[in-house]
């Protein structure tokens, strides 16, 4: 049974183009925004910057990310790309 719910959700869920595009977007969209705040860590909020000082600027860049909701990753991304 676990077999079949795991290539039902794959075909119907993981890989559906309605499900899959916009995952696509949101990845790429994450991703430049992690190398704009790696190449300009001064753009990070300040406990994000204590974060990256004491712990390494790809965790703390993570860390941020990882914090952020949807709608301000997206927001946040609309800021600093006007996309």
């Amino acid at each position: 049974m676990n077999a079949e719910l795991r290539a039902y959700l794959y075909k119907n869920l993981y890989y559906n183009p309605e499900v899959h595009v916009p995952n696509l977007r949101a990845v790429q969209m994450l991703e430049k925004l992690f190398k704009h705040y790696f190449a300009a860590p001064k753009q990070l909020p300040p406990h994000a910057q204590v974060r990256g000082r004491k712990l390494g600027w790809h965790r703390a860049v993570c860390d941020y990310l990882a914090g952020m909701t949807d709608r301000y990753a997206i927001a946040e991304f609309n800021r600093l790309f006007g996309e």
